[in-house]
Formats: C-alpha cells, sequence, structure tokens
C-alpha cells in the first residue's frame, strides 16, 4: 500500500471505469516522449499515440529564425523516432489505421476516457475520427487588440480554403478501406461532424465589429455542448444522452467557475479557435487566434508557418491581402461575406477529385493561390536562409501539386500506399542515446 497516493480524489463511477486502470502503457511512445521533453523539447504525446512538436513562441518578424529551428527541431524528432523503429507518416490520415487500432495505441488519461465514453454514447459514431485518426498542423497568434482578434479572424477564415487545398496530404484513403476518396477532403469532412462547433463558426458569421464578434463567442462558449465538466472537488461530470452539459447549464448547476469557462471553449473545434495563451506558470495572460485547417505533412508546417505569417498579423503584407480578397467579391465583414465564405470552404473541401480547381469568391481558387504566392514570395524576399521552404510553398500555390493530388496519381489502390509505408519502416538501432539538450551549444 506504500504506493498509494492519497490526493487521487476523482471517482471511479463504475468497473467499467476501472477496467482502464489496467491498460498496458503505450511505452514507446512514452519512452520517446520522455526522451525528447529530457532533452528540452516541448514534445507532446496525443491521445491516439501520436508525438506532437511544439515550436516556442517567436516574434512574427522572427518567423525565417522559427522556420529553421523547428526543422532542425522535427529533423532530431525523426531521429529519435528513427531509432526507435519508426517513421514519420507523411499523411494527416495514416491510410491503414482504423479507429480501432487507435484506440488500441490510446495514452489512457481520465479527460480522454471521458471523451470517448461520451462520444460513443452520444455523438454520431463518425465524430472519434478527429481525435484517433487525423494530425494537422496548428499555428498561433497573440492579436494586440480586440480589433487585431477581429481582423485576424477574418483573414483567417478567408485563407481557410486555400489552406485545406494546398496543404492537404491525403493518400486517398482512411481507415483501412480500399475504397478512394478524392471526393472530398477528408480530415475537413470529419469536422463538421462536430456542427456548429466544427468548420466555420457561426457566432463569427454573424458579426460585424469585434465586440459583436467577442459577445457572439461567448455565447457560443455558453451554449456548446461540452463532453464534460470540473466539480469543485476536481473530479468529472460527463454529459450524457439525457443531460448534454453547456456551460449556460452549468451556471444553473452552481459550477459556472472559470476552470469550466476556460474548459467550455476548447469544445469548439471550429477552422479557428479563439485560445488562451498562459505564461511560463500555466497562467492565462490573453488570447490567441490559432489557424486549424491545414494538414499534417513533410513540407506542410513549414508551409503553413510562412503562409499564415505572411497574411494573417496586421502588415503591410496583411494589408495588401485584404485589397485582394477585395478583388474576388469579400468586403471584409463577416455578416456580410458569410455565403462567400462558406461557399469558399465548401468548394475546397467537397472538390471532387479537382483538388485547388476550384471557384473561389468570383474567380477561381488557382488564380487567387497565384495571387497569394506573389505576395508570400515578396515577403519572404530578403530572409535567404527559407527559400527553399518559400520556393516549396509557391510551387505548391503556382501548379495547384498538393500532396493529395500527387498521391491520387501514385496511390490509386490501397495496396499501393500500404507497400509504401511497409518500404519506410526503420529497423531500431541498437541503445538509442538521447538527443544533445536543446540548449546545448
Amino acid at each position: 500500500m506504500t504506493d498509494v497516493k492519497k490526493d487521487k480524489l476523482n471517482l471511479v463511477q463504475s468497473e467499467d471505469a476501472a477496467r482502464a486502470l489496467y491498460a498496458p502503457p503505450p511505452a514507446t511512445m512514452a519512452s520517446m516522449h520522455k526522451i525528447l521533453k529530457d532533452a528540452g523539447y516541448d514534445a507532446q504525446l496525443e491521445p491516439a499515440g501520436v508525438l506532437e512538436y511544439a515550436s516556442p513562441p517567436v516574434d512574427v518578424r522572427d518567423v525565417a529564425k522559427l522556420v529553421v529551428q523547428s526543422k532542425s527541431d522535427i529533423a532530431t524528432f525523426e531521429k529519435v523516432i528513427g531509432e526507435h523503429g519508426y517513421a514519420r507518416a507523411p499523411f494527416a490520415i495514416l491510410p491503414t489505421t482504423t479507429p480501432q487500432d487507435a484506440l488500441d495505441n490510446k495514452v489512457s488519461r481520465e479527460r480522454l476516457e471521458a471523451s470517448l465514453a461520451v462520444l460513443a454514447e452520444v455523438y454520431p459514431p463518425g465524430l472519434s475520427n478527429v481525435p484517433l485518426l487525423t494530425t494537422g498542423v496548428q499555428t498561433s497568434f497573440s492579436p494586440k487588440s480586440d480589433a487585431e482578434m477581429f481582423r485576424m479572424t477574418y483573414r483567417g477564415y478567408a485563407l481557410t480554403a486555400l489552406i485545406v487545398a494546398s496543404m492537404n496530404s491525403s493518400s486517398g484513403f482512411a481507415a483501412n478501406d480500399d475504397k478512394r476518396r478524392d471526393d472530398v477532403h477528408l480530415r475537413t469532412k470529419y469536422y463538421e461532424d462536430y456542427g456548429t462547433a466544427g468548420g466555420i463558426s457561426a457566432a463569427f458569421l454573424k458579426s460585424e465589429t469585434p465586440e459583436q464578434f467577442i459577445r457572439n463567442h461567448i455565447h457560443e462558449v455558453f451554449d456548446n455542448p461540452m463532453f464534460f465538466a470540473y466539480r469543485d472537488d476536481g473530479s468529472l461530470l460527463r454529459t450524457t444522452k439525457d443531460n448534454v452539459l453547456t456551460f449556460r447549464k452549468l451556471g444553473e448547476m452552481g459550477m459556472n467557475t472559470l476552470t469550466n469557462y476556460e474548459l467550455a471553449e476548447t469544445f469548439l473545434y471550429n477552422d479557428i479557435k479563439i485560445a488562451n495563451v498562459r505564461d511560463s506558470e500555466g497562467q492565462v495572460v490573453g488570447k490567441r487566434v490559432e489557424i486549424r485547417a491545414a494538414d499534417s505533412g513533410v513540407h506542410q508546417p513549414a508551409s503553413t508557418l510562412l503562409l499564415t505569417t505572411a497574411l494573417i498579423p496586421d502588415g503591410i503584407t496583411a494589408q495588401k491581402f485584404d485589397n485582394l480578397l477585395k478583388d474576388y467579391g469579400f468586403t471584409g465583414n463577416p455578416k456580410q461575406d458569410a455565403d462567400l465564405l462558406q461557399s469558399a470552404r465548401k468548394h475546397a473541401v467537397e472538390h471532387n477529385g479537382r483538388f485547388m480547381n476550384v471557384p473561389f469568391g468570383n474567380g477561381s481558387l488557382r488564380d487567387f493561390a497565384a495571387d497569394v504566392a506573389a505576395l508570400v514570395i515578396a515577403h519572404y524576399d530578403r530572409d535567404r536562409n527559407v527559400q527553399a521552404e518559400v520556393s516549396k510553398l509557391a510551387e505548391v500555390l503556382l501548379t495547384g501539386e498538393s500532396d493529395a493530388k500527387l498521391n491520387a496519381v501514385k496511390y490509386p489502390k490501397l495496396s499501393d500506399v500500404t507497400q509504401h509505408l511497409q518500404a519506410t519502416v526503420v529497423k531500431p538501432l541498437p541503445a538509442p542515446k538521447a538527443p544533445a539538450p536543446k540548449n546545448a551549444a
């Protein structure tokens, strides 16, 4: 009994809940995670056994340095996973992994178990595909004012169609199903199962001013379904089919704590999130705008970082982007542009095999992509150390040759992509060594 800690006050609600305590840990993923954390990297171990890289925050003026640093950091991640017999997946959805495979490899955590139980009981079956099967690239920006947050969010949503289409890394297959899915962008389509909590925020589309946006967003946080909430003793109260929790309902129950408000905000899974900025002590010090539409992949981290940093925060290039959007029929007013924004996203997601050859505003996404490429190239013209990454991004934007479009030719059958993945399996090297500490010279 000496290993029992007396501060674990979370309630064991049932025998099924106790069963999760006996799940074997994903030892290999956990060991890789520990190696990287011990070396000073901000490595995250996600629920489905996915190792995630998080870069440090930098000033937007230093994005070129961050691209170089993140490329080096990711190479270290690849070295560590290679030494353990793994390889980095080039797809946002690993085509041969089923939801059950992901569940079998999940990192058991209280919040995850509660969320999965709610998903199984309350929501459509496909909704669990998002946390279990998909990976993406997110970039976040901290606005200096409510007005800049409004402008950043508008630019982010206006750019979403292009991000979805150009950063598409789909192999064309998912869940080990041999049916090709070149008709839609699968990862983004999965998110639509969240209803109003996915896609473009309804709160944003009803707004015409920064204050309206914030008020509408708060209203959405109050009424959006939550998977669970925290009681005062730290235990979880789960949503059930007969009692779907919202923050407004928690107010009636005396559970409308700041913790639960912040938690309620995290249950919005729109293409752009309004999320917290925390300091080194974990305290909330502001809000950030998180751009979430990009797939993961080989070039996607650098490409997404370069693309969004050039166009979304206030600056000269952002002003040029605002003017470019007007050429395609967008006014900058979300309420007035709601139909255009929704239509642009729908065409990019439901592309029916046309990938980037779809309408955008009063023109085409291919033309818009070429115009954006010109802005991006000019923006980084003096950053010589990222020209290779800028060139790769510009190539995709100018040619329309996204990874997914190329994959449609390379992998006509599931067996083709399976053989490719099997060929990239790395044999583990003997006695993996920890990487040098990140702050070492």
